[in-house]
């Protein structure tokens, strides 16, 4: 047997039938089990380090808040990466998103359901656009993503008219600030919201055609073509999903913090980013989903309570993110692309 038929063989031969070392290596790869180990360590390391952790409950719903927040910030993020794109218009979408929670309400009146309405319109109708253009026009996103970003950063200063003061009304701030409660559990509404969320997602992607056609999409955007997948229309949804969730998110951000600032979405961008590679989704994937990008935004906030409970700066922060990305794709990145195994 030669070294190609050996690799095609233990690519597609189902996972009993193969050896136990390649049924182990497969099972670690298609699983987020090395996520969840790591989260464990995280967390066991930051209660060595801060013991009175365990004392305070109020800090673990904190880190599901905050961890919750960053999740649903990627979550189309980790749509887009399936597809084997690249947002970098979260920021703007995030930012936006704050800007109307903030200031709708408080200047021109607007209810919480019909801000979120005008949120989820325009970011979802803008990303949409943006995934059609580049599908249409075989335009790079992450050139076209960037742009947009900031153009929408500009454009929500310009629209609040450099105005910083406005507040969330009262019902937006109740889902997500930490004192908020759940059917008498003390746990904020946002997190319940992004773990449905999260679960609707799944179905979506493991049961559903449309789904299948993501997937599809992803791993072989010619082959889906021939198949009479609508390519374009799925960039499209996509797109339109990712700036939808941003939005959305920037306005439970603005209500957690208790309002909004131009810089508000950036920390969102890398971090988001960050979630989705180190839940261990790779562009074009065949297992990248939901349950891994929350994994990885667990890992993130865990980590980075352990360094500001260290008192390292941001910069610090920044470097040891960027050290776990490289170690991450190192390892998830040697796999090859599934159009290249056969």
């Amino acid at each position: 047997m030669n070294k190609f038929t050996h690799v095609t063989r233990s690519l597609t031969l189902p996972r009993e039938e193969l050896p136990r070392g390649q049924r182990i290596q497969r099972w670690v790869l298609e699983t987020p089990v090395i996520q969840f180990m790591i989260l464990v360590v995280m967390v066991v390391v930051l209660v060595s380090l801060v013991p009175a952790f365990l004392d305070r409950p109020i800090a673990a719903v904190s880190i599901l808040t905050i961890a919750s927040l960053l999740a649903l910030a990627a979550m189309g993020q980790t749509l887009v990466v399936i597809l084997g794109g690249l947002d970098m218009a979260i920021a703007g979408y995030v930012t936006f998103g704050a800007m109307v929670a903030s200031q709708a309400t408080s200047r021109l009146g607007w209810q919480a359901p019909l801000a979120m309405v005008v949120v989820l319109a325009v970011c979802g109708g803008i990303g949409g656009l943006v995934g059609w253009v580049c599908h249409r026009y075989r335009i790079e996103p992450l050139v076209i993503t960037l742009g947009l970003g900031v153009a929408l950063t500009g454009g929500s200063l310009f629209l609040a008219g450099g105005d910083y003061n406005g507040q969330p009304p009262q019902e937006l701030k109740s889902l997500a600030q930490l004192t908020g409660t759940t059917f008498g559990i003390p746990v904020p509404p946002v997190v319940i919201i992004v773990a449905v969320l999260g679960v609707l997602l799944w179905l979506f992607l493991t049961k559903t055609v449309a789904g299948r056609r993501l997937y599809a999409t992803g791993v072989n955007p010619r082959a889906a073509g021939l198949s009479r997948i609508r390519t374009g229309a799925v960039w499209a949804g996509v797109f339109a999903a990712s700036g939808a969730f941003a939005g959305l998110a920037g306005m439970f951000i603005a209500a957690f913090g208790s309002g909004w600032t131009m810089s508000i979405g950036e920390p969102y961008l890398f971090s988001g980013l960050a979630a989705v590679l180190v839940g261990g989704t790779t562009f074009g994937s065949i297992r990248g989903g939901f349950t891994r990008t929350a994994l990885g935004a667990l890992i993130l906030t865990v980590l980075s309570t352990i360094i500001i409970s260290q008192g390292m700066s941001e910069a610090q922060t920044r470097i040891v993110y960027g050290i776990i990305i490289l170690a991450v794709v190192a390892l998830f990145g040697r796999e090859r692309h599934v159009r290249d195994r056969f």
